[in-house]
């Protein structure tokens, strides 16, 4: 991705027309090995070259931009990401403000994700407003979706990056051992990740529990559309999750180019759909999955076309 967009625009142009899914290999971009997303991808990876002809590899990234614009200029056929970063690149929001991925397209809606604010299990912080005046991370310059993801908790408590101490990190993982490392007093991340695990391990986590009140609602979605408040029960891999815990919710997704060929995509479609019970063994997230909610609406995104008849042909569409 160190090329200028425009130069890998050119230059792969006529990558992504014509694919065939036969005996083919594809790739599917998502972020770095640490990250629970690209754990989750290689079971999508393993399920889809299990149940058809293609060879699909993971390729890791260090930011959702970097990823779904992978996809954009036929560097990978997929990607799987978060519907919010999905929603952004496509309205040429935030760090796609004048370069929007316009061709962009939704195979799936996978499952709802969860990410909450996680502090070391022994903290004082109790709650998303005991955060004032403590070291959370800011800047973010090699993952910006967590100035979006870390904007919208705080605002749950009528907090912003202004009421915190900041101290300047560039992702999820440096944040993470920052915190590890006694430099924060809290972080963002995703529950169930292998990070989560490991700091668990180390030094004993919590995450917060957001406050669930139709303000805090409101004031999380004002952030991004997609952003919204859920409930999670404890279970074995969710380190430091209480039952019951609010966290914030959005949706995972894979996508596609618009000019990638309907049977690939009809047959990934598919894939996903009737192999559940595959990927959940490949990693306990996709229990989380609801096989007739796989065609949910997203806002601004299109379908591809091989999606949508897939989902026509089994009932589930809900669109026109």
């Amino acid at each position: 991705m160190n090329k200028p967009l425009k130069f890998v625009m050119a230059a792969a142009a006529t990558m992504i027309m014509g694919l065939s899914a036969s005996a083919q290999t594809v790739s599917i971009s998502t972020l770095p090995p640490g990250s629970v997303n690209n754990v989750q991808t290689q079971a999508i990876a393993k399920v889809v070259q299990e149940k058809t002809s293609m060879q699909m590899r993971v390729v890791g990234f260090n930011s959702p931009q970097a990823s779904m614009t992978a996809v954009e200029v036929g560097e990978a056929q997929f990607s799987f990401m978060s519907n919010d970063e999905v929603g952004i690149a496509v309205r040429g929001k935030d760090e796609h403000t004048g370069q929007p991925l316009e061709n962009l397209r939704l195979v799936t809606t996978v499952f709802p994700f969860k990410v909450g604010i996680v502090v070391k299990a022994d903290s004082d912080i109790k709650t998303v407003a005991d955060l004032k005046g403590k070291r959370f991370p800011t800047g973010w310059e090699g993952f910006p979706q967590g100035i979006a993801l870390s904007s919208a908790m705080l605002a749950t408590a009528g907090l912003s990056f202004d009421d915190v101490q900041g101290v300047p990190t560039t992702n999820l993982l440096r944040a993470a051992d920052d915190l590890k490392a006694g430099v924060l007093d809290a972080t963002i991340f995703a529950i169930g990740a292998p990070k989560m695990a490991e700091l668990d391990a180390a030094i004993g986590i919590r995450f917060l529990d957001l406050p669930n009140t139709p303000e805090a609602a409101a004031a999380m979605a004002a952030v991004r559309p997609e952003y919204h408040i859920a409930q999670q029960k404890a279970l074995p891999h969710l380190n430091g999750v209480a039952d019951g815990s609010n966290l914030m919710e959005y949706a995972m997704t894979v996508v596609t180019h618009a000019d990638a060929d309907e049977e690939m995509i009809y047959n990934v479609a598919k894939t996903l759909h009737t192999g559940k019970a595959d990927l959940a063994a490949a990693h306990p997230s996709f229990n989380a999955m609801n096989p007739d909610n796989l065609a949910v609406l997203q806002p601004d995104v299109q379908y591809h076309p091989g999606a949508v008849r897939y989902y026509k042909e089994i009932g589930i569409w809900k669109g026109e």
